[in-house]
């Protein structure tokens, strides 16, 4: 052997560690620098032989992972290797089958056959349709329309991406001979397409078992989901539809009666200054007549007044129901009624029942819109009226109109009274008269502006006191609109109650009426100073 021989020669322990090195590399460790023989003259048959030997224990390792997963042959002992033997298929043999017309528009009816199951029916041909399917037996109930269509629409587009068997002789290894839907799609020219829906793959979750006739495939899980659900899972779970913007009625009142309340909760429309943006938006377009004379916050307000339009349910409990049913759910003698009048002549009733949880743990109350024959389980935060407290939804303002917008003020207390006149749009041309003699306007407004700063402490709901009260203010606003009277009476060193129009509705300090006093006794002396805080 020459020296040059001796220098390129591969020694056996320069085999043991490229092969080692090679072997690391395929399991994902990071590689080593192999020695310079091996760089100079490559890896000898042995490393090579390595190597491929590691390649195929793993691809049969894989192998022998998906046989086990697939499912058992008829005598449930082993694995069924058919899945396994189409997945191996070549490109042309496993090209996607397709199973559905791709035109929904020309399926009429659709059977879902089973204990449960239901015939859905096409209701019109018009793609725009706002109800284009109904369920057999459902009339008369809202169906969610999106879910209901995709029926039609993923029978439409069926496809097998794969074909598992041909002329099967065994579907229940597929999860077929008692599938979990059964479904007949009736086309209008007379032709059906009928399929079987199984048992997801344990391959692929997305792909599903489906049987055409005596052929197996591999469809998208995800097109074969819906035909699996109960016919009451297609119902809507809208409660009363939302009108659009162009329809929308206007809610002349509504009447909340409950058991744990010794009045009601009465909201009516306030047409007279329902236009009126004078107050900054601080008013509601309604008003509380009951218990209390209040105006209501815009926020806090509307899920009461008109939160009946567009509400939705967590859950369906009980369709067509019976008087039993009601009973059973606390409806026949219920919690909470409210009845909502529109001015399009419609009047709306709900029942509120007893409270429960569901299954996820929401808190709902059963409940049952009259008419639609549905007893609906509403999330308490949606049930809004179940709760709501008088105070929850009032506005502490006692006064709302603009001083620019006061035609006659009077104000009368235990220091004397005074009465203005009043005319003009605005600070540069508001004019104010006393006892026929102009006053300054500055002069006025401050005292309106601490006539503004009263507010409702607490509710007051009860009777008045007897007598007469120890203060009063009276305004009308130039166009009439605002036509009032605030009365303070005291009921203690600490507390006074207001009531608006001989009608009750707040508390407030004794010592706001002391600071009323002193301002209108200050009044015509400019060097005075009003006092804003009662606190």
């Amino acid at each position: 052997m020459t020296e040059e021989n001796k220098n390129t020669e591969v020694q056996p322990e320069h085999v043991a560690e490229n092969a080692s090195i090679e072997a690391d590399s395929i399991f994902g460790d990071a590689a080593r620098p192999a020695a310079e023989a091996a760089k100079s003259g490559g890896l000898s048959r042995n490393a090579k032989g390595l190597i491929i030997g590691g390649c195929v224990l793993i691809a049969l390792g894989c192998g022998m992972l998906a046989v086990t997963l697939l499912p058992k042959d008829d005598a449930g002992e082993g694995p069924d290797t058919s899945a396994l033997l189409s997945s191996l298929l070549d490109d042309d043999e496993r090209a996607g089958v397709t199973l559905g017309n791709g035109a929904p528009e020309e399926i009429d009816r659709i059977e879902i056959g089973g204990k449960d199951g239901f015939t859905v029916e096409r209701l019109t041909a018009q793609l725009d349709a706002a109800e284009q399917f109904g369920i057999v037996g459902y009339e008369g109930l809202r169906m969610d329309q999106d879910l209901l269509s995709t029926l039609a629409n993923n029978g439409s587009k069926l496809t097998g991406l794969e074909t598992i068997e041909e002329h099967a002789a065994d579907l229940g290894k597929y999860g077929l001979a008692d599938p979990k839907a059964d479904v007949t799609l009736h086309y209008i020219d007379n032709t059906d397409l009928h399929f079987l829906v199984g048992d997801p793959s344990p391959l692929d979750q997305t792909r599903t078992y489906c049987a055409v006739g005596d052929t197996v495939y591999l469809v998208q899980s995800s097109l074969v989901a819906n035909y699996q659900k109960p016919a009451e899972a297609f119902l809507s779970t809208t409660v009363l539809e939302e009108p659009d913007a162009e329809s929308y009625p206007i809610v002349q009142s509504l009447r909340v009666s409950r058991k744990d309340l010794d009045w009601d909760i009465y909201l009516e429309y306030d047409y007279e200054n329902a236009d009126d943006d004078t107050v900054g938006g601080t008013a509601s377009t309604h008003t509380m007549l009951e218990p209390i004379f209040s105006y209501l916050t815009p926020e806090k307000s509307s899920p009461v007044t008109n939160g009946m339009f567009g509400l939705t349910a967590q859950e369906i409990v009980e369709v067509r129901p019976t008087e039993a049913d009601l009973a059973k759910y606390g409806l026949a003698d219920p919690f909470c009624t409210v009845v909502m009048q529109c001015d399009d002549g419609n009047s709306y009733t709900l029942t509120i029942g007893d409270a429960y949880q569901t299954a996820g743990g929401t808190s709902c109350y059963y409940t049952y819109l009259e008419g639609e024959d549905i007893i609906w389980g509403i999330s308490s935060e949606n049930d809004v009226w179940a709760t709501v407290q008088p105070g929850d939804i009032t506005s502490a303002n006692i006064f709302v109109t603009n001083v620019w917008d006061i035609g006659e003020l009077s104000v009368s207390g235990r220091s004397g009274a005074l009465a203005f006149d009043c005319k003009g749009t605005g600070q540069d041309d508001f004019e104010v008269r006393k006892d026929g003699a102009k006053v300054e306007t500055e002069r006025f407004r401050l005292l309106y502006r601490f006539l503004l700063n009263i507010y409702g402490e607490e509710l007051y709901i009860g009777e008045l006191p007897e007598g007469e009260p120890d203060a009063e203010v009276k305004v009308r606003s130039q166009s009439g609109r605002w036509d009032y009277t605030i009365s303070f009476y005291k009921i203690s060193d600490l507390k006074t109650v207001v009531a608006r129009d001989g009608v009750a509705s707040y508390v407030i300090r004794t010592s706001c009426l002391d600071t009323l006093d002193y301002n209108v006794s200050i009044f015509d002396d400019a060097s005075q100073t009003f006092r804003e805080s009662w606190q």
